[in-house]
């Protein structure tokens, strides 16, 4: 039986890898071909042609997406046999590798690779499904199974062994102590917002240090650190002179236990009520995830500049989870810093009722619905999403036209306390990627800083992250669940907005309205070249603009 299981895991994680690398290559590469991708909402045949290897792939649609996020029935390869992730990869590389003389075979190879460890982790999470009994929010953190749609490998984490990967994936629902570091206070950097927001050490890990430094424990400051990171620092020979002079003093693992969230290396310590963003130089999805300097001060100056401005506080249901401090090292060497930086961003919205979104538009096992559609049950969807959307799309909006402020707020970002079966509170979190537009600074700021655009990459920023990424997949789930086009909720945006235009003439409203494309990561093109720091970008369709003649409840939405 567990072999049967096994089988059928490695099949489902086969299926789902060819259909992710299938969207993102249609959506980065055959963007108006339509003889390459002919399938519509009415017909769902679709092939698609591979010239440099002479490969059709072909099959039927199961769900249509305007946005791209297909759901297939079945991939055949030259009409006969069934397709396999690893011969897709191929042809992909093949295909673009023709293309773009800038792909070279090392690249080509790493591409390959990650590809290979994303599915092998996918295969192993599918084996093991989670008990859905006691659903929360640390439940919805540990669940995120397939992660991001449009990536190649959204389940790489190179550089875990697979004893690594049992112990420290959240997928697997892994729980474990931190290890700490007596850092010598000469060479310990801290960094809050404020005093009254300080997050202490807790009580058992105090009195830890107390028991092993005795009268050293004054010299020293004391560092969490993720248990991969602690070995792996231990091993670099600059750190291990600092632990020879004494400088950096390896306490060991000890303390209330960390649980992984859906980013690998943030940890949720439920005895602090805080999450831990660690270091981790592991690989997760095509980057290393070490809290460089650069992030750290836009996480900063970001919390620091929104506290000050009172953001969504007329919106009582739309609140900001800060990143309230920063520790780390302080060593002339950035790239050894960066190893041992951490953020803490304490928690204050209900555990039990709140969710990651990324996790809600999942389904639990395969074939089933979303858990979100699970949780909105015999309610009205098209109610609930409009109550969504009064808390999430329109505060956001709001703030940009008002202060300029916008936030990288994908599903991963997003959370939503419900209540009674609706949403309640929306709640963005992971400041990084605060950006704010420069011409409506008011006050007298330095706008030389990270944090500083011109509106229209601010703009651009809030529609990829928000309206493409997020509500793009909400809507798929939804539309899908229901057995319904993605235009029928892409036409309850564009109304709520069009509301919220007659209301206020918002400019940036106007601007998700009328534009023609917004615009998306090539992450697979960014994959294969190397540069996932600094990725490309391609168009894609504004779906409001091809709802104009649909209707909304009563209302005839206008073109």
């Amino acid at each position: 039986m567990a072999d049967n299981k096994q089988v059928n895991s490695a099949e489902q994680a086969n299926f789902h890898t060819c259909k992710t690398l299938l969207n993102c290559y249609i959506r980065e590469f055959c963007s108006g071909k339509l003889n390459v991708f002919p399938a519509t909402p009415k017909k769902k045949a679709y092939s698609i042609y591979f010239p440099t290897s002479d490969i059709i792939i072909s099959g039927i649609l199961a769900f249509y997406s305007e946005m791209g996020e297909h759901e297939y029935e079945n991939f055949y390869v030259k009409e006969d046999r069934q397709l396999d992730y690893s011969f897709l990869v191929q042809l992909i590389i093949e295909e673009l590798k023709h293309a773009n003389q800038l792909i070279t075979d090392e690249g080509s190879d790493s591409f390959s690779s990650k590809v290979e460890n994303s599915y092998h982790k996918l295969a192993l999470f599918l084996n093991r499904p989670a008990n859905q009994s006691d659903w929360n929010y640390l439940s919805s953190e540990q669940s995120v199974l397939y992660g991001h749609p449009f990536h190649p490998f959204p389940k790489n984490t190179q550089g875990f062994t697979e004893d690594e990967v049992e112990k420290f994936c959240p997928e697997l629902r892994t729980s474990f102590p931190l290890c700490y570091l007596a850092v010598r206070k000469d060479i310990f950097h801290e960094e809050w917002v404020s005093e009254e927001r300080r997050i202490e050490l807790h009580e058992s890990v105090k009195k830890h240090v107390q028991h092993v430094l005795k009268d050293k424990k004054d010299a020293y400051a004391i560092l969490p650190i993720h248990p991969w990171q602690y070995e792996h620092v231990k091993m670099i020979k600059e750190v291990r002179d600092y632990i020879d002079q004494e400088k950096i003093i390896p306490l060991g693992s000890f303390g209330p236990m960390a649980y992984p969230t859906s980013s690998v290396r943030t940890v949720f310590i439920p005895e602090m009520n805080c999450n831990v963003k660690l270091s981790l130089n592991i690989q997760i999805t095509n980057m290393m995830r070490n809290n460089n300097k650069e992030q750290m001060r836009r996480t900063l100056d970001a919390t620091t500049y929104l506290l000050h401005r009172d953001c969504f506080q007329q919106e009582v249901h739309t609140y900001i989870s800060y990143e309230v401090g920063v520790c780390t090292c302080r060593f002339e060497n950035e790239d050894l810093t960066k190893l041992f930086t951490i953020v803490y961003r304490p928690l204050e919205f209900d555990e039990a009722s709140t969710y990651v979104l990324s996790s809600l538009i999942e389904a639990p096992v395969e074939g089933v619905q979303s858990r979100l559609c699970s949780m909105i049950g015999n309610q009205n969807v098209e109610q609930w999403f409009v109550r969504y959307l009064e808390i999430s799309l329109l505060p956001i909006v709001r703030l940009a036209e008002e202060k300029g402020i916008h936030f990288e707020a994908h599903l991963q970002n997003s959370l939503v306390t419900i209540k009674n079966g609706l949403p309640d509170v929306f709640i963005i979190r992971d400041l990084e990627g605060v950006s704010v537009n420069i011409e409506k600074v008011t006050d007298d700021v330095d706008m030389t800083g990270p944090l500083f655009y011109q509106k229209e990459e601010t703009w651009a920023r809030t529609s990829y992250y928000f309206v493409v990424n997020h509500l793009g997949s909400l809507i798929h789930a939804l539309a899908k669940d229901v057995n319904v086009a993605e235009k029928k909720f892409w036409a309850i945006v564009r109304q709520v907005l069009m509301q919220e235009y007659e209301r206020n003439e918002n400019q940036f409203v106007h601007h998700l309205l009328t534009t023609r494309t917004f615009t998306a990561k090539k992450n697979m093109m960014s994959c294969l070249l190397g540069k996932s720091e600094t990725p490309s970008y391609i168009p894609v369709k504004n779906v409001m603009n091809t709802v104009g003649s649909e209707t909304y409840g009563n209302a005839k939405l206008l073109v």
